[in-house]
């Protein structure tokens, strides 16, 4: 029981969070997880407490997963196609990943987000570095668009983005991969 009150706290914070900024109230999340600030204050004993988990646990998830598709087998579009199906997949199949996407936004745009977040995700590889190093691979075999391969993993992130941003407004967003990886890979290797 315990664990399920945390889940419908932790559900109701993200979803408010990635749509209305770091700035809700505790007030706001316990009503909208059907609990009451006391029962939300036994399991998190701060907004900051919620924040820090929430962030460790989409750093996890995300760094994890995209490293685990970096250190596989296969060239640079293998796992370019690879990320990008994860992504696609997550706005027809798992849609609380748009939500930990969009709060990971805000968390990055916020100065409301506490040290000890930042010092967790400071301490897991990143997404977008982990992307640039596999476009610097496919540039080397000639597979991956040229340019900074820092830069071309950001605008392939903001493009996410951009999509998880439709997508959390409830309109309809194309999971074709082949768009996103239009971004990156060059028209032969499609």
């Amino acid at each position: 029981m315990r664990q399920i009150t945390r889940q419908k706290i932790e559900v109701a914070a993200l979803s408010l969070f990635a749509r209305r900024g770091l700035s809700v109230k505790v007030a706001e999340i316990a009503k909208t997880a059907g609990v009451s600030q006391g029962l939300m204050y036994s399991h998190y004993p701060s907004k900051d407490a919620l924040i820090i988990e929430l962030v460790k646990q989409a750093m996890t998830i995300s760094g994890e997963y995209v490293k685990s598709i970096a250190d596989s087998d296969g060239t640079a579009v293998d796992k370019v196609k690879s990320i990008t199906d994860m992504m696609c997949k997550m706005f027809s199949e798992v849609p609380i990943g748009i939500d930990y996407f969009m709060f990971m936004v805000q968390v990055g745009m916020s100065s409301l987000v506490p040290k000890e977040g930042l010092t967790f995700a400071s301490a897991l590889p990143h997404p977008a570095q982990i992307l640039a190093d596999i476009i610097t691979e496919g540039q080397a075999d000639g597979s991956i668009v040229p340019g900074n391969p820092f830069q071309l993993s950001i605008v392939y992130w903001a493009a996410i983005q951009g999509l998880c941003g439709y997508a959390i407004t409830g309109m309809p967003v194309s999971h074709e991969p082949v768009i996103l990886n239009r971004i990156l890979i060059k028209e032969s290797y499609l």
